[in-house]
C-alpha cells in the first residue's frame, strides 16, 4: 500500500488543511539577519513552503511518485501533519481510514466527471463548484 500512501500524501500536500502555524519564540533568534527577540510572535505560513520549487520541484503538479522516497516524509520542510514533536496524534489512523476507503473504492467501483469541472491551483487546490461524478460497480 505504499503507492496509496504516496497518493495520500501528495493530495495533502497540494490540499493543505493548515495555512500555518503560530509560535512564540522562546529566546532572541538572529534568522537570515533578522533579529527576533524573545517572547514574539511568529507565523510560519506553510503554503509558501509545499509551494516552494528548491524544496519540491514542480510544485504545483500532483506527483505522488516524489512520495515513494520514505526520507521526503521526515524532511523539516514537511508539514502535511504537523512537525517534529507536533504531529497531529491522529495521523495515522486518519491515512489508515483514508487508505481503507480509497482500496475499497477503486477496486469496486468506477466513476466519471460529470459536467465542467473547474480547478483552482493556487493558493491550495480547490474545486469551487465541487467535483461531480457518478459512480457505479464493477
Amino acid at each position: 500500500m505504499s503507492f496509496t500512501h504516496a497518493v495520500i500524501l501528495a493530495t495533502s500536500r497540494l490540499a493543505i488543511v493548515v495555512n500555518g502555524v503560530l509560535r512564540k519564540t522562546t529566546q532572541d533568534v538572529e534568522l537570515n539577519g533578522f533579529f527576533i527577540p524573545k517572547g514574539w510572535k511568529i507565523y510560519l505560513f506553510t503554503r509558501g513552503i509545499i509551494y516552494d520549487s528548491s524544496l519540491y520541484p514542480e510544485p504545483s503538479t500532483f506527483n505522488r511518485w516524489r512520495w515513494l522516497d520514505k526520507s521526503l516524509e521526515s524532511q523539516k520542510h514537511c508539514f502535511l501533519f504537523g512537525a517534529r514533536g507536533r504531529l497531529c496524534p491522529g495521523k495515522e489512523l486518519g491515512i489508515v481510514k483514508v487508505s481503507t476507503f480509497l482500496h475499497y473504492f477503486v477496486t469496486r467501483y468506477r466513476w466519471e466527471e460529470v459536467g465542467e469541472v473547474e480547478i483552482i491551483k493556487f493558493p491550495r487546490v480547490e474545486v469551487p463548484n465541487g467535483l461531480h461524478i457518478r459512480v457505479s460497480k464493477y
